[in-house]
């Protein structure tokens, strides 16, 4: 049996199109289509609050959350305590493409540490399975230990070395679009010209930089790094309760706020992998801008992900143009909550189909009688071949792969569903026939199974 299998990937600026389409086939051809709805790949029923306001900010109750499955590969540079193994968690999530870990030490602290508690924590929710905003998008992560011994405190001057050491690793490994997550800071009121030179040299190098406000439950500007979230390209996180109000913890403390604050994430109660066995089922749990910026730090990934040229302020402004910001004026209370689209939201007939998916086969968005029609495959002479209509109005047969608003596709190919690569074909139109064009797309069949899928990417947001 050869199967093959089309999806159409999702995310923040991308479409999906769940269909599954199964090819059988003897010596001589006979062939078998089915076009079977399924759900998206990129869904975690139950989520937990946090992620589930990600996707939607306005509402209480939703716990579920659909990620973006995006394809451009991030680097993570992760400040923080170390990270317990994660072999069991990052095998189940194979887009975690590489960790490596490196230990920031002042003269006379010891080699080693066994505080790895926050860090996993953070991780966790950045690419951990079930936990993880940024599970659907390829991370690269590069951790730095900055807590020696068996307590967790350290110093300002081995962030500074842990950010100098940022830059040496970013000069010396080009080419990945990155994002520093520092979710630790100063509980005492401070300034620091070094740090504050040293975040611009990341920003000046094009690495979107991610800083928790602090857990004074005062104004972030007092506070170091946070005071820095007045930079283009620097996002400032506070933490929101599950009321999407600032967050209040138990004995004074709580997020700080400010105008130097950007944006808020969940806060409160934040599922996490357990950090004493990080593996998926086992939840522990976290409070504080700790948790909030490490969620932002995940939606920092997938917008570089899908736009790989942002630079540092392009991603803060996109997470802010896209950010939830409640309807009732609340003043210094106002919440501006990081959101992560699963994909086009509208959906103009409400038909299950986004406009963006059927202005692109060629259908109507406003009519909810009409579909696009079945993307159909088969199995011929050897050749997967993959069968579907694209809007006449949009298809350039001189540039068959931009449209004409701009947008772009593609088809990508896999034999295991994990590594894509662009695909390799025949791509051959048809007559007009109406509003549309028939297309087909050959590839040469590598092996018993292949694995096909059309991305439809619109053009960035200017």
């Amino acid at each position: 049996m050869t199967e093959f299998a089309h999806r159409i990937s999702r995310g923040i600026f991308r479409l999906l199109l769940p269909l599954l389409a199964v090819g059988q086939a003897s010596a001589e051809l006979s062939m078998v289509d089915r076009s079977i709805p399924v759900d998206p790949d990129g869904a975690v029923a139950d989520a937990g609050w946090a992620l589930g306001r990600l996707n939607k900010g306005d509402s209480m109750t939703n716990a579920s959350f659909v990620y973006p499955e995006t394809t451009t590969p991030v680097r993570l540079y992760l400040i923080d305590t170390g990270v317990a193994p994660i072999a069991s968690w990052s095998e189940a999530n194979p887009n975690l493409k590489s960790f490596r870990s490196h230990l920031v030490r002042a003269t006379g602290d010891p080699a080693t540490s066994s505080v790895v508690a926050h860090g996993t924590q953070m991780l966790s929710l950045i690419v951990g399975p079930e936990t993880g905003a940024a599970v659907g998008t390829p991370v690269h992560v590069v951790n730095y230990n900055i807590y020696p011994g068996t307590t967790a405190s350290t110093t300002l001057g081995r962030l500074q070395d842990a950010i100098f050491e940022v830059l040496e690793d970013h000069e010396a490994n080009p080419g990945l679009p990155s994002v520093l997550c520092i979710a630790n800071s100063s509980s005492y009121q401070a300034s620091s010209a070094f740090l504050e030179s040293l975040i611009d040299d990341a920003v000046e190098a094009g690495i979107t930089v991610v800083v928790s406000a602090g857990n004074e439950k005062a104004s972030a500007a007092s506070y170091i790094p946070a005071a820095y979230g007045s930079k283009d390209g620097v996002i400032c996180v506070g933490a929101s309760g599950t009321d999407n109000l600032p967050w209040v913890g138990a004995g004074g403390s709580g997020s700080n706020t400010g105008a130097a604050v950007d944006l808020y994430a969940p806060g409160q109660n934040v599922r996490t992998l357990n950090p004493a066995d990080p593996r998926p089922g086992n939840f522990s749990s976290s409070n504080g801008t700790s948790p909030a910026s490490a969620l932002t730090a995940a939606a920092a990934l997938i917008q570089l992900s899908l736009n790989p040229s942002f630079t540092p302020a392009q991603v803060e402004e996109a997470l802010t143009a896209t950010a939830y910001a409640p309807v009732a004026a609340r003043g210094a209370s106002a919440t501006a909550l990081v959101q992560v689209q699963p994909g086009p939201e509208a959906d103009s007939d409400q038909d299950g189909s986004s406009d963006v998916l059927e202005k692109f086969f060629g259908s109507d968005p406003a009519n909810p009688a009409v579909k696009p029609a079945p993307v159909l495959l088969s199995r011929v002479s050897g050749q997967a071949r993959l069968s579907f209509n694209v809007a006449a109005d949009l298809f350039n047969p001189a540039d068959p792969h931009v449209l004409a608003d701009g947008s772009t596709w593609k088809v990508r190919i896999s034999d295991d569903l994990k590594e894509w690569s662009d695909a390799v074909g025949i791509l051959a139109p048809g007559q007009t026939n109406g509003d549309q064009i028939p297309v087909t797309f050959s590839v040469p069949e590598a092996g018993p199974r292949v694995f096909l899928k059309i991305e439809v990417t619109p053009p960035p947001v200017q």
